[in-house]
This record gives C-alpha cells, structure tokens and sequence, in this order.
C-alpha cells in the first residue's frame, strides 16, 4: 500500500477538524472545486449505493470519478474513472507529487486519500464525482465540496467511540453532510433521521415508503424489483447483488439519479436504467464466490449489517447447513457479534 507508508500507525489517529484538508486543497488549487459531486453517508450501505448511482451516471454519458474506502485489496480500488481503478505506476506519481503537501499539513490517511482523488478526478477532468464519506460526515474530508446532492443510507450504532452511543448522535454527524438548498435521500424512513433532516431545515429531503417505495423477490443469483418515484414506475429491474438491503440500494440510488438528472438535464431511459444496475458489481458485499461448493462473501462489520446478513442467507439458501468463518478488527462489538452468530 503506497499511500499508507507514509503514515505508519498515524491511520488510525483521528482528530475532527476540515481546516487540515482546507488548507492543503489550497494549496494545490483547491481542485475539488472543478467537478460537481454527490455525497454519500450512513452506516451501512452506502458503498454499494455509490456504485449503483455511479453506473446509472456513467451509463447517461457522464464522465464519473469514484472513491471509495476502505479498500479490499489494493489502494488503487479507492480511485476510479468511469469504475476503472487508478494505475500503480500513476498512483505513484500522485503520491509523490502530494507528499510533501501531505507532511506540510499533518494530514492522516483518510484526508490524504481524498487529497489524492480531488487531484487525480480534477487532472482527468470528470464531470461528476461519486463520494463516499469514510466516517461519519459532519468532519470528514469529503465535506469540503460543495455537493449538488446527498445521500444518507442509514444510521445504526458503530464507531460509537467517535460519533456517539446513540441513534440520534450518529444521525446528526452523518447529516452534517446534507445542506439546506439541495436534495438529500434518505434510504431509510428512520424517525432519527427525519427528525434530524427537520430540525436542520432541509428543504427537501425524500425517504421511503412516503416519497419512493420498492417491491423485490430474490432467487439464489439475482434480486428484482420493482421501483416507483413521482411519475416513474419502472418494472423488473436485475441486480446480481443479493438481498433485501441491496434492493434497498438500488431504490436510493435511483431516486437520488432522477433527482440528479432533472438538475443535469439528463434524459430518464428505463432501458439505460435497467442496464446500468444489471452491470454494477461490488466485491465482498453478499458476493457469490463459488457455487459448487457454495461460498458467500459479505464484508458485515457491526450487529446491524450482521443480522441482515445471516437473515437474507437463510431466505435465499434454506436449505443448506450455513458455516460461518468470520473476523473483524478489535474496535468493532465482535462479544456481541460473535453470541449472536453462535445463537443463529
């Protein structure tokens, strides 16, 4: 990882403040400045949501930059144009160009990731960047661009070290990305999170089931469903992502694409709809490995995502004996977690 040894443990040292990446953006020509983008929060979900919405933009002729994190597995996977991922060789000159910016402001990893990708997504000239924020959003280093829209997935409890040990804590960090004059989209019709959208006098907000609602059936390969928003009712859309959750993806992302495109100006076609979600991919995320025998990776990572998780295996293969090989890093609730895959 070529941008992580500049930093040895230095990653994991986090210090709220957006005047560090401020200034450094300044001083390289503030570059996020150059393309509109979309946000995107929430506690789980919303990698999956950044790919759909990406493809849907990439398939009306846009020119798209994505990033993302953490990675799987290489850095490079954080970085991408039209979901082509930034080469070794180019990742290299970037760093190398941007080191010494980096070191002059003290930036951590994650700022200096999105330093690296205002740059890169400014240089290549895209028309919009996809932006997946890395921790809860009032503080992170994404919520320096001015969006033209944000999305907020969900709020459940995870880093509650930093953001809070309760819902409506985590919901106000997480709707520090959203401003008063454009849309935000909620994927949930969590009351934290409309409370919240209410008290910051957002104007327009959209949440499920009141302003956009889906119907979806699963086999063991593929997820359909049925979506309708404002006068839009568009009918077996495919994704070979599996689930509940991921029909719930597709639905915010689609919604927050028909917003985008009336400010864009961008034509609605179902046939461009329908192809842009059947070709999203994302790894790790209910991802069918094998078949024979049959192996599933899903990269769940608090009590929330792994309830669903389990849940939605069960639906789609009741048959089968399920054996979990399951790990995660020691700042997550694994006591929990791990009673409660024992007792399912």
């Amino acid at each position: 990882m070529k941008l992580y040894k500049l930093f040895n443990k230095k990653v994991f040292h986090i210090n709220p403040d957006l005047n560090r990446i401020k200034r450094a953006l300044k001083d390289i020509g503030n570059p996020h400045l150059d393309f509109k983008s979309v946000l995107i929060s929430g506690t789980n979900g919303k990698g999956s949501t950044a790919v759909y919405l990406e493809s849907l933009l990439r398939n009306s002729g846009l020119k798209t930059g994505l990033f993302t994190s953490p990675h799987l597995l290489k850095e490079n996977e954080r970085f991408q144009i039209n979901r082509v991922e930034i080469g070794d060789n180019e990742l290299s000159l970037y760093i190398d160009d941007l080191k010494d910016t980096i070191k002059k402001h003290n930036l951590t990893y994650f700022e200096a990731s999105t330093l690296l990708a205002f740059k890169y997504f400014s240089d290549k000239k895209i028309d919009i960047a996809v932006l997946e924020v890395g921790l809860g959003g009032r503080w992170d280093a994404t919520n320096v661009v001015n969006p033209i829209l944000s999305i907020i997935t969900n709020v459940s409890l995870d880093h509650t070290h930093i953001l809070g040990d309760t819902l409506d804590k985590i919901a106000f960090e997480k709707l520090g990305i959203a401003r008063k004059g454009i849309p935000l989209v909620l994927g949930s019709s969590q009351k934290e999170l409309i409370n919240g959208a209410e008290i910051l006098n957002i104007k327009r907000y959209f949440y499920p089931p009141r302003d956009y609602n889906f119907y979806y059936k699963m086999d063991r390969y593929l997820t359909t469903l049925d979506y309708q928003f404002d006068k839009y009712l568009i009918k077996d859309i495919k994704t070979k992502m599996l689930g509940r959750r991921q029909a719930n993806n597709v639905a915010t992302a689609l919604t927050s694409y028909i917003l985008l495109a009336q400010t864009l100006g961008l034509s609605i076609d179902e046939s461009r709809i329908k192809d842009g979600i059947l070709n999203t991919h994302w790894k790790g995320r209910m991802e069918v490995i094998s078949r024979e025998p049959l192996i599933v990776l899903d990269g769940a990572h608090n009590i929330d995502a792994i309830q669903k998780s389990i849940s939605e295996l069960k639906e789609l293969f009741p048959n089968k004996n399920i054996k979990v090989i399951f790990s995660m890093m020691k700042d997550k609730n694994y006591i929990e977690i791990t009673k409660y895959l024992i007792e399912n």
